[in-house]
Order: C-alpha cells, then structure tokens, then sequence
C-alpha cells in the first residue's frame, strides 16, 4: 500500500483544543478535519488514530462522582468507550468537510482491539497515572478494597496506575486493510486500541492496562506499508524545550533524530515517545515522519511547515 498515510492525533488536540466540552470536542474535530482537507482531496489511502487520555479521565472522573450510586467502568470498557464517542465525532466532522468538497469516499470508524504482551517482567514494566487526584485515605482505600496500584504526584495528589504494554497484534487488522485497500477513510486504534490477551483457551479478555497509541501507529503503519506518519498535537511546548521546534519548518534525518535522542540529557516524556516512535516508523520502511500542531497542519500538507524527519539524508519522500 505504498503511499498510505498513517495519522496520529492526540487526544488533547480533541479535548483541549478549544475547551472540553462535549460541544468543544465536536468543533475540535470539525477543525481537524478542515486542516485535513487537502488529505483527503488527494485521494490517498489514509487511517486516522486518536489519543484518548483526557477522555478516559473524564469518563473515570464522572464514574467516581457517581460511585455511591452506579457500578464502577472497567479500564478496557471505558477505552471501548471513549474509542465510540470520539470516533463518532470524527466521522461525523470528516463525512461533511467530504461532503463539502464533492468527495464520494466512505468514512469507517472500527472498535479496535490490541493484542498486548502480558508476561513482560514487572521491572520492565512502565507504569501510567489515570483518572481523577485522590488523596491519600481515598488512594488507600482502593488500594485495599480495589486492588489499585496508587502514584502520588507530589503537590497534587494520588492516582491509580496502570501498565503500559507492548502492542503485538490489532485484532481487526484483516478488516482494516480491506477498508484501506478500497479507498475508506479509516478511524481505527483510538487510544491504542482496546488492551486484549489471550487465554489458555485462546479466548479474548479485556485488561486493566494503556497502550502508547504511536507505538500501535508504527504496528499498524508496517501492517500497511506506509510510507508516511503525520503527527498531529495541540502544542509544541515540549518540543521546544527540547528544540525541535515545528511551527515553521525543521527537518532532519533519522540519523540525525536518533543521535539527539541519545544526547538530550531530559526529555518530557509526551515528546519523547513521539520521537522515538518516528524513529521506528522510519527504521521499519516507512519514507517520511511530519509533526505538526493542529493550527499549522494545512501548511504542514503542502510541505511549508513541521518537523520533517526522512529516512535517509537527501531523501524527500515525494516532497
């Protein structure tokens, strides 16, 4: 599937972008989709991923405030959840920017599940925050009585703290690619995709852990062949510090990105998984890696902005 593109939107970009309102989500979306506009005018085969970390800590914050009264949202149903709503926006937002161009392409949105390592030894293991600030006799409680592993935050408080695992296998995989084949424009993986193993009788089970939604963008990205990865973020703070701007135009090899990964003394954790992620997506064949924020993404399209990595030096990958 040469020339497909793989998109990667985090889920601050939908939630934050212009509030967190159910209402803000939806004109969040409609602007993503405006800034994709010249995407989906190409005609180039395309999958959409999102991020869902602000949305599950809504859904979890409202399953707390109504805990007195209503059961508690298992981790990998809340993911299901948050995967329907957002993708139920962005289709809706992406069918009618389609509908506006004259563009007859369809728009499918999959609930996807991700196959993920759950024997990875505890001390190789990566722990994340989730959900609501507790303090400490509540963050006791459910370690008790739920079983949580709790994180304190210093000045802020205690949250409970997942696993973060390796993705191995999205279990929609086959229909994905029949989708993309055609031409669809696919929503898939939302959040990572919903964390699933295996039984001892080869039965699927949800699991109580996250998955690093740009590490199943680069899975999904070799499943595809794709030549491109377009990250999209609500702001380039983090990358900054780090200096790797990309409000104007930056660009670098891999070689170049890998040897200042391996000298930046301190590196906010959202940018670097970004960055290393754009790094196996090219080690593994992909052509071209473009990080942008949401408000530069149209001139990111036309090659006038964004931090630009490409696979090797002089390569352009169609540029």
């Amino acid at each position: 599937m040469n020339g497909t593109v793989v998109v990667m939107v985090t889920g601050s970009v939908l939630a934050n972008g212009q509030g967190s309102h159910i209402s803000d989500q939806r004109r969040n979306a409609e602007a993503l989709a405006d800034g994709l506009t010249q995407l989906f005018v190409s005609g180039r085969k395309a999958i959409v991923l999102h991020g869902n970390k602000p949305q599950v800590g809504f859904v979890l914050f409202r399953s707390e405030l109504a805990s007195h009264v209503l059961h508690p949202i298992p981790l990998d149903v809340c993911g299901a959840d948050t995967q329907g709503a957002t993708g139920y926006m962005l289709s809706m937002a992406f069918g009618n920017t389609l509908h506006d161009q004259g563009i007859a392409r369809r728009v499918m949105c999959v609930v996807t599940q991700t196959r993920v390592e759950p024997d990875t030894p505890s001390h190789q293991v990566r722990m994340r925050s989730i959900g609501p600030f507790f303090d400490r006799e509540k963050a006791e409680q459910y370690r008790q009585t739920r079983g949580w592993t709790i994180a304190e935050e210093p000045g802020r408080g205690y949250r409970r703290a997942v696993p973060c695992l390796q993705p191995l296998e999205i279990i929609e995989m086959d229909g994905i690619r029949q989708m993309v084949g055609a031409g669809d424009l696919v929503i898939a993986s939302g959040g990572g995709g919903i964390p699933v193993i295996r039984n001892e009788k080869g039965r699927l089970e949800g699991l109580e852990a996250v998955v690093e939604t740009e590490q199943v963008a680069c899975l999904i990205g070799r499943e595809l062949d794709a030549q491109e990865l377009l990250m999209v973020v609500d702001r380039d703070d983090a990358f900054i510090v780090s200096g790797l701007a990309f409000e104007g135009r930056n660009e670098l090899t891999v070689d170049e990105l890998e040897a200042f990964l391996t000298q930046a003394a301190t590196l906010p954790i959202s940018a670097e998984s970004k960055l290393r992620a754009a790094a196996q997506f090219l080690r593994q064949g992909g052509a071209r890696v473009v990080v942008t924020t949401l408000r530069r993404l149209p001139e990111a399209l036309t090659g006038q902005g964004g931090l630009r990595i490409h696979a090797a030096a002089g390569r352009t990958a169609g540029e």
